[in-house]
């Protein structure tokens, strides 16, 4: 991908901000714990500054993020009608697309803002913040608000740390880095209680991620000679655990864990569509594989979707992990 002067890119979205008086925010489709807490995180700095601010997600908050100020403040599902918007910012999309048909409002906004980390992403925006190196969007909003002066509240301050911990497997990935310690640091001075934010993200599920958690460990498989571990969630695994998308998050990791295997994949159905998770380790960089596939992401942790059968699906992935697996 091509690259940009950040710090630049910063100062351009600064003086957006600075100028602008309304704005439009849009995370990805099927959100996470980055796009959400990052968006609500500068929602909350905008409106103290004294913008007027819309905020969208194509699909709903996850159930786990439920607990985050102001989740109820987001535009669920369908896009606002087009406003002349001083900028429209997306946040962790690597194309536009990745945010929904949001072609009409992005036409009518002033300046498209593209503020992306993951090394895939297009440089589509009028500012294009995209820094493959930081740990997460999170992390990128925290150097922006620093770089303003602008002193975060204890609530804007979990809403980032929310973003970074669960974009870095709580500082687990390759992705971490001690500038990402840092931040994290900066914002456990506010004195927000981590602890209680933690134990909401990772010591608590609900009864029907538990089942479909169950339902995917019993799927798991070992191939490319117990390299490789592949897991299937089947359209009837989510009907029966009367389960949901956003209860398949982290699963995938559990594949990660049986020694020897070096890269995973979560074979997921969603209707005709075929979503698939991969995870590596190490310089095993699964990225290249779900960019060939349509897809994109990090290094040690991507995706794509396939119009495939499962079987086919599944062949495919093999043969590409294998190649990344030879490699080495």
């Amino acid at each position: 991908m091509k690259t940009t002067d950040i710090e630049q890119e910063l100062k351009k979205l600064e003086n957006i901000i600075v100028t602008g008086r309304n704005f439009f925010l849009a995370g990805h489709v099927n959100p996470d714990g980055d796009t959400i807490g990052s968006m609500l995180a500068v929602s909350s700095v905008l409106k103290r500054l004294g913008k007027r601010v819309c905020l969208f997600s194509n699909d709903p908050v996850p159930e786990n993020l439920s607990f985050l100020p102001r989740t109820k403040t987001i535009r669920i599902a369908r896009p606002p009608p087009a406003h002349k918007y001083d900028a429209a910012i997306l946040l962790e999309c690597s194309t536009p697309a990745r945010a929904g048909d949001l072609t009409t409002v992005l036409k009518a906004s002033r300046k498209v803002v593209n503020i992306d980390h993951h090394k895939t992403a297009e440089l589509y925006g009028d500012v294009n913040i995209v820094e493959p190196h930081s740990s997460s969007t999170a992390e990128i909003i925290h150097r922006l608000f620093y770089n303003m002066n602008v002193k975060i509240t204890k609530t804007e301050a979990a809403c980032l740390y929310v973003g970074i911990v669960t974009d870095t497997g709580r500082f687990h990935f390759p992705a971490t880095s001690p500038r990402t310690l840092e931040t994290a640091s900066r914002l456990l001075e506010t004195g927000f209680d981590f602890s209680r934010i933690n134990d909401l993200l990772y010591a608590t599920k609900s009864y029907p991620a538990l089942k479909l958690l169950g339902r995917t460990l019993e799927s798991l498989e070992l191939v490319a000679g117990g390299r490789v571990a592949f897991m299937t969630l089947k359209t009837s695994d989510f009907t029966d655990c009367k389960a949901a998308t956003e209860h398949t998050e982290n699963v995938i990791n559990y594949g990660m864990t049986v020694p020897g295997v070096k890269a995973a994949a979560l074979f997921r159905q969603e209707g005709a569509i075929l979503s698939v998770t991969f995870r590596s380790k190490a310089r095993i960089d699964v990225s290249v594989l779900a960019h060939a596939l349509g897809g994109g992401g990090h290094r040690n942790a991507a995706g794509c979707k396939l119009h495939l059968d499962l079987n086919e699906a599944k062949k495919a992935v093999r043969a590409g992990l294998i190649k990344l697996l030879d490699k080495k």
